[in-house]
């Protein structure tokens, strides 16, 4: 369906090659006992006061629902609806979409990706060398992802047709509002690859880098990145920039910044409950102010990009809430690269329910198995009802 939506809309959206050029120019009452006896599934976010503003999306114990949420218009059993999710770059790995080769819509989607890209996506999937795929792996990991659709369509059908909501993380959130046709595909793939290519050009300008950080329950992370960017300050870094960029599950964050201020991270990290830490494989600090050029480059690219109001709900990572018309995902499409990616709370968002309620069927697609990981160690309930979609 992707691939005729494509073929049909082709003409619509020829104004995106302004697009082309620009990229081409870019370098309750329930206790916490009970919770524990039935499950992750009643865990929410509550805000803390912005005197701690690095605690500001600390988990707790209970769910927190707006006052003015309006029930829905209609009861559906949650076993009759799905939830999609999407992985973002990093999810990438060499022999991509070889269980999808069968499927002749999802041949043509890579064809097609190729077509608009200039350059043989199918072929960088499969065979890599893996220093092109990591090069090029937000086109290739959303090609990927969207093709995992078409085996879906093929085995099962219904599912598709039940999806109630979805959620990308990172560049999966693009795949997301392509799936949901807020964004056709062709102005979606030049768009990410004006993301990559900004990106890449706004990590080249300073060190930086990312870091996965599992922490001990008492953990002082807070206190870790002032004292990391201190050290960063001494170091000679201005304004130095270290941070929580990506949330993914209690206890386990990603944090990003100066390379100054990671390496203190790495070195001194036990002495604020910093259990171990692992770099993470990108070129630069994603979803912090380091990326305000990336930023930048989008803004002035999007005008020429049509936008539209997602046909069912696609959830903002950097906020963890759906977006609600075309406005906010042109503005959310704009930011999110120098946001932080909510993923926890994202989750919390879509299966915080009371206990004894059903989940949906949730769809994890494209390569990697990081989003049911984080989604079992949020919520395990909405784990036991999902699946990975191999590609």
């Amino acid at each position: 369906m992707l691939v005729r939506n494509f073929l049909r809309t082709r003409k619509r959206i020829a104004s995106t090659a302004s697009v082309t050029r620009l990229s081409r120019g870019v370098g309750g009452g329930e206790s916490p006992l009970r919770r524990l006896l039935d499950g992750a599934s009643s865990f929410g976010e509550a805000e803390v006061p912005d005197a701690n503003a690095e605690l500001r999306w600390a988990t707790q114990p209970y769910v927190r629902r707006p006052a003015s949420a309006h029930a829905p218009p209609e009861q559906v059993d949650p076993r009759e609806t799905t939830v999609l999710l999407f992985p973002g770059q990093g999810a990438q790995h060499v022999g991509m979409g070889k269980c999808l080769l069968e499927i002749p819509a999802a041949k043509e989607l890579y064809d097609l990706a190729s077509e608009v890209v200039g350059w043989d996506v199918r072929r960088v999937c499969l065979s890599g060398p893996p220093e092109e795929l990591q090069r090029r792996c937000q086109t290739a990991v959303m090609v990927t992802s969207l093709a995992a659709l078409e085996r879906v369509r093929e085995e099962r059908p219904a599912a598709l047709e039940r999806a109630r909501a979805a959620a990308g993380f990172s560049l999966g959130e693009i795949t997301a509002l392509v799936w949901a046709d807020a964004l056709a595909l062709e102005p979606a793939l030049r768009l990410v690859e004006l993301r990559a290519a900004a990106m890449e050009a706004a990590a080249r300008a300073r060190p930086s880098a990312m870091l996965t950080v599992w922490l001990a329950p008492d953990a002082t992370l807070p206190h870790a990145l002032l004292r990391a960017r201190e050290h960063a300050t001494r170091a000679g870094v201005t304004e130095p920039v270290c941070q929580v960029a990506n949330y993914l599950y209690p206890g386990c964050k990603v944090v990003a910044g100066d390379e100054e201020a990671m390496r203190y991270l790495e070195r001194h990290g036990g002495e604020f409950g910093v259990r171990r830490t692992a770099r993470v494989r990108v070129a630069g600090a994603f979803h912090t102010p380091l990326m305000v050029g990336a930023e930048r480059a989008l803004r002035e690219a999007l005008p020429a990009v049509e936008v539209r109001a997602p046909r069912v709900a696609v959830y903002e990572c950097a906020e963890g809430r759906a977006y609600r018309d075309a406005r906010g995902v042109r503005r959310g499409l704009a930011r999110h690269v120098t946001r932080p990616v909510r993923w926890e709370q994202t989750l919390h968002a879509l299966f915080a329910r009371p206990p004894g309620t059903a989940f949906p069927l949730t769809l994890a697609l494209g390569p990697g198995g990081a989003l049911r990981a984080s989604l079992r160690q949020v919520n395990a309930r909405a784990y036991d009802c999902s699946l990975q979609v191999d590609v």
